[in-house]
């Protein structure tokens, strides 16, 4: 994410794109709703399926790969928190965030304090991005006892 970015200009790209969807992007387009160079926008094409994002010659994207982007871009907290209300309209009700409290050894917390930081994160996004390598060693098992768990694991995809 761009640091500069203001919590105001965020919150409009984030409303635009999840509550304003459209079925296709150009390059310019896709980079300037989410506050990144459009070399950066092409960095994470080509990181994923580079064919996936060309037409006729063209950059082009549809909103489920902006939004996958948008992922890797905004934290989940900082989607919702834009959404207010209206997050629960348009993602998956097993998306939404709740607080935990746990107890862990002192050791633990400051490791993860510190790979926060070294990452350039915070600790709750950190945590999330190694609770997401978790939860996707066990999409299928919980899908059987959670209906809508790979949904909202594979979420802005199909699942």
């Amino acid at each position: 994410m761009n640091p500069s970015m203001r919590g105001s200009e965020r919150r409009k790209r984030i409303q635009t794109l999840f509550l304003h969807p459209v079925e296709f992007y150009r390059l310019s387009e896709g980079a300037r709703l989410l506050g990144i160079t459009p070399y950066a926008l092409k960095r994470e094409a080509e990181q994923d399926r580079r064919e996936d994002y060309r037409a006729g010659g063209t950059w082009r994207f549809t909103w489920r790969q902006l939004a996958y982007v948008a992922f890797r871009t905004w934290t989940l907290a900082e989607i919702q928190e834009a959404l207010g209300p209206e997050a629960a309209r348009v993602l998956p009700p097993l998306l939404a965030l709740r607080s935990v409290t746990a107890r862990l050894p002192e050791f633990l917390l400051r490791a993860m304090e510190i790979a926060a930081e070294n990452d350039g994160t915070t600790l709750d996004a950190w945590l999330h991005f190694e609770m997401m390598d978790f939860a996707s060693g066990v999409v299928e098992r919980m899908e059987t006892v959670l209906p809508g768990y790979s949904r909202a694991f594979h979420y802005p995809g199909v699942a």
